[in-house]
């Protein structure tokens, strides 16, 4: 099966047309698509994605990308518990010469454990970690 994990910068260039990345980001997600693969992110993306889109301009479209994730059998949604959090919160320890957020190690450690090599992201951090992102 051909999973892409799906970060957050990926989520707002997608929802914002002005975003520098947004052409890509609708174009990379377009041949995903065609290409059936399968989408996997977590709860954490969705805290930033709506974080990120607080403001009432962008709501919508957040809002259609939640519902997009929550309802579409091309995507996974997997939820931090306290094992994930344990493991994120050492790496994010592990890591102190790094800039990664503890979502991003989260993030790393999922991609990890399930064989994903391909990051739908634009953030650096992904490929300092040995993983692919498909936005530049």
């Amino acid at each position: 099966m051909n999973l892409i994990f799906v970060d957050t910068s990926a989520l707002i260039a997608l929802g914002n047309k002005k975003d520098q990345f947004h052409f890509q980001a609708t174009k990379v997600f377009k041949q995903l698509v065609l290409a059936k693969v399968n989408f996997i992110t977590t709860n954490a993306i969705i805290f930033e994605l709506t974080n990120a889109f607080g403001a009432v301009q962008y709501k919508p479209a957040a809002i259609k990308q939640c519902d997009m994730i929550n309802h579409s059998k091309n995507w996974t949604l997997i939820t931090i518990d306290e094992e994930l959090m344990k493991k994120g919160l050492s790496r994010f320890k592990q890591m102190d010469d790094k800039d990664w957020s503890l979502v991003d190690c989260i993030s790393m450690i999922i991609a990890e454990e399930i064989g994903i090599t391909k990051i739908f992201s634009n953030d650096h951090h992904f490929e300092q970690a040995g993983f692919t992102i498909l936005l530049k």
